[in-house]
């Protein structure tokens, strides 16, 4: 829903309520209302549109309780939200935009409930978060032709790969570079300091 449907539905609704997430980006395709068994209460069913012949799927199940003149609860029955489409979705423009490949984290050091990526100019951010624990892991992906290979020292590390990595201690921050593109990986978060090099050397591993 766009901000100003948001604010004309809170016209519909009573004050204690709150109008639940919808944590995928994906765009809504419609909705449906159910009725129900119980007094005073419909089921809303939402899908999500994941493009031309892609089969529906639910975005949401709500049962809303109402009065006559508001709503008085929403209770999420159902919520199929996959915080990673918007990770596809992002990763996919950036590739038709640029004509890369893009590695992609396939482990990580917390479960992830929220995903948010942005591409300014060349650079592609990648957020992905545990609302809950706070935790934050940030990937950001630029062109660069800077060569690690021979790099050495305490602070240099090498992937599964023998690809060599940079870690930046005075950010928790893990870089390495791949078919011309700087990766770098950093934990950003109120508990960063239960995460040490080893936990962004898994997460960079993860993505070969």
């Amino acid at each position: 829903m766009s901000k100003k449907e948001e604010e004309q539905l809170k016209t519909y609704i009573s004050s204690n309520v709150t109008i639940p997430e919808i944590r995928e980006e994906t765009p809504i395709s419609g909705f449906s209302g159910l009725p129900s068994p119980k007094e005073n209460v419909r089921v809303a069913l939402a899908y999500f549109n994941d493009g031309e012949n892609m089969p529906e799927r639910i975005a949401f199940i709500w049962e809303i309780t109402f009065n006559q003149e508001k709503v008085t609860d929403i209770r999420v029955v159902y919520d199929g939200y996959n915080p990673f489409m918007n990770e596809s979705k992002i990763i996919k423009e950036y590739m038709k935009k640029y004509i890369v490949n893009i590695l992609t984290v396939s482990q990580f050091p917390f479960d992830i409930t929220h995903v948010k990526g942005s591409i300014n100019n060349d650079i592609l951010l990648i957020r992905y978060q545990n609302v809950n624990s706070q935790g934050l892991l940030q990937v950001r992906v630029e062109p660069d032709e800077e060569n690690l290979k021979a790099a050495e020292g305490e602070n240099i590390y090498t992937l599964k790969n023998g690809i060599k990595a940079l870690y930046q201690p005075n950010v928790n921050q893990l870089i390495f570079v791949h078919d011309s593109l700087k990766y770098s990986i950093s934990i950003v978060s109120e508990i960063t300091e239960n995460f040490t090099v080893q936990d962004l050397l898994e997460i960079a591993n993860s993505m070969f």
